[in-house]
């Protein structure tokens, strides 16, 4: 009661919103799109903690988190035995929007109050928990759930990130979840603070010692297909990528990087992001792109190299296969010992004619050679007992 002996009540009654609603015919619906207009109007006063006629901001929010903590048991009783209400996950995703916007809308007001916002997010919880089958769980969760998501990660973060000594993997993790901070359009939905959690929880669980290797492969296994992963994922293979002398040998290294991400096991009922593909998909997409730009960049040089005279290549009476046989035959016995297998396959697609085709194609060729079919095996073995043979005659 105030200094004019007026009713918590009353003050509220005399609100712009109407009167509250307290009837039995009044639903859950209409008792929070009472409480969300009232919060809007009082919203330039919460600063000066003072609303109508005097009344105090402290007794609203003792009013509103007893109205809150009273909305499990009423909703319960509105989805078990209303018969009006049509659509039961409409209206759970409507009760779910109003509880979002009146926390929001208290969270920013310059003084943070807690107890009505805890008590928000434990009705949300129980919704959730509940009504799982009507939650929309792609919605965006509270500013109010977001602060203390930050706090109580960033803490765990951090130390994960002094025990991996300063892991760029941890790092990747840390952007990721203040990209979602700082960015005005991004949010993090009640799907990726579940995943998140649950996820954080495995590591914490943890039976070995951890290491980046395991926080890796836990990210790997679980899809989080989030882009600074992708990012971390791609920068170690560009990395390796500079090591390589040419292009050929560039090629190779995404080539078995391509072999290893296929070999890659994750889960695909879950993933961070539900709007992108999964890692392996994306990582994949990623090494052929790569690979496109430098066989183009290869095409581009063969373009300027000297074109050889088709009277000067060495013509052959055998097909691509056999001439792959042969080659990777004189490269097992070590006769062919060039270090990188690509320029020097490149090299023999310039210089050798098959019997069908005085340009071999350097793709065919090089699938042949790492591919070898057992008919043509089977053809140089013959070859070879004749080679025997021509040998005596020599």
């Amino acid at each position: 009661m105030n200094a004019n002996g007026e009713t918590l009540k009353m003050l509220l009654l005399k609100a712009p919103a109407g009167d509250k609603p307290y009837k039995d015919n009044d639903t859950v619906h209409q008792l929070l799109n009472w409480w969300y207009h009232i919060l809007k109007l009082a919203e330039p006063a919460l600063d000066k903690q003072t609303l109508f006629s005097g009344l105090e901001a402290d007794e609203m929010y003792l009013e509103l988190k007893r109205d809150i903590d009273m909305i499990p048991s009423l909703l319960m009783n509105e989805m078990i035995y209303e018969p009006s209400i049509p659509d039961k996950e409409q209206y759970i995703r409507l009760i779910q929007a109003l509880l979002v916007n009146c926390s929001d809308t208290l969270f920013t007001s310059s003084v943070k109050i807690n107890s009505p916002c805890d008590a928000i997010e434990n009705t949300l919880l129980f919704i959730r928990n509940f009504f799982y089958q009507y939650f929309d769980f792609d919605y965006r969760v509270t500013m109010y759930c977001m602060e203390q998501f930050n706090y109580s990660f960033k803490l765990k973060l951090d130390y994960w990130k002094v025990k991996l000594k300063q892991s760029s993997l941890i790092e990747s993790l840390k952007n990721c979840i203040s990209e979602k901070m700082i960015l005005p359009n991004s949010y993090f939905t009640f799907r990726k603070i579940s995943y998140l959690e649950h996820l954080f929880h495995l590591i914490e669980a943890a039976t070995t010692v951890i290491t980046e290797e395991y926080v890796r492969d836990l990210l790997i296994t679980h899809n989080f297909n989030a882009a600074c992963f992708i990012d971390y994922e791609t920068n170690h293979i560009k990395e390796s990528l500079k090591n390589e002398a040419s292009i050929d040998e560039s090629i190779t290294l995404l080539q078995n990087e391509l072999a290893n991400i296929n070999l890659l096991k994750d889960k695909h009922n879950i993933s961070f992001d539900i709007d992108m593909p999964g890692i392996k998909k994306q990582l994949h997409d990623w090494v052929i792109a790569e690979m496109k730009q430098l066989k183009s960049e290869a095409n581009q040089i063969m373009k300027k190299d000297l074109v050889i005279d088709p009277d000067s290549k060495i013509q052959t009476s055998l097909s691509v296969a056999k001439l792959a046989a042969i080659i990777r035959l004189l490269v097992a016995d070590k006769i062919i010992i060039n270090k990188s297998i690509a320029p020097m396959l490149r090299t023999v697609s310039k210089l050798f004619t098959t019997l069908q085709k005085d340009e071999v194609s350097f793709g065919s060729l090089e699938t042949k050679y790492h591919a070898p079919d057992k008919a043509t095996l089977n053809i140089m073995k013959e070859m070879l007992q004749k080679w025997v043979g021509v040998i005596q005659k020599l």
